[in-house]
């Protein structure tokens, strides 16, 4: 059986070839959010596993929480997403390893340098995520991609114009009415 983490594991850093490679894939298009097969595609494209930290990892370049209108703030439009959890391999079984706070302060700071202070962490959220220890990191991002830190709450209107609807906001009754959404 696998330990659950090895202490000589924390003397590894991050691979910096990972991040450059993770950052170009990532580049390559910006993601909505919504499921689809070009999304599915993209988000296997942007999957990257490091064996020596055990880390697995998908770094993905987002846009749409606001004009998707998830969120009504739209300094949250846009962000760099950086999904970690901890894996291992035994005999071609993965096994689910329990997060490791230190590591993933390593992959954040890897990845998001000076930044790394602005950047939003979640926990596991779905089942799945949950089950795999799944924590997310968001770097929220003004129109040209500099990294920012939102005003607000995400569903604050204190900086949205006045007038504007999502999609949400337009659609979300009729969905419901005809039994596509919640």
């Amino acid at each position: 059986m696998i330990e659950p983490r090895i202490n000589i594991l924390r003397s590894f850093t991050p691979d910096p070839q990972i991040v450059a490679a993770a950052r170009l894939k990532a580049a390559r298009i910006v993601w909505n959010g919504r499921d689809s097969p070009a999304g599915r595609r993209y988000l296997n494209d942007c999957r990257h596993y490091d064996p020596a930290t055990r880390t697995l990892l998908i770094f993905t370049r987002e846009n749409g929480f606001n004009s998707n209108g998830w969120w009504k703030n739209p300094d949250y439009e846009r962000c760099f997403h950086l999904s970690l959890s901890f894996l291992a391999f035994e005999r071609d079984k993965k096994i689910s390893l329990p997060y490791d706070y230190d590591m993933a302060a390593k992959w954040v700071e890897a990845f998001f340098g000076n930044d790394a202070k602005l950047t939003w962490h979640e926990g596991p959220a779905s089942e799945d995520g949950k089950a795999k220890g799944v924590h997310h990191y968001r770097l929220f991002c003004d129109e040209a991609w500099r990294p920012i830190k939102p005003r607000g709450e995400v569903y604050s209107k204190d900086w949205t114009p006045a007038g504007w609807k999502s999609f949400s906001d337009i659609h979300g009754d009729k969905q419901r009415r005809e039994g596509g959404g919640q």
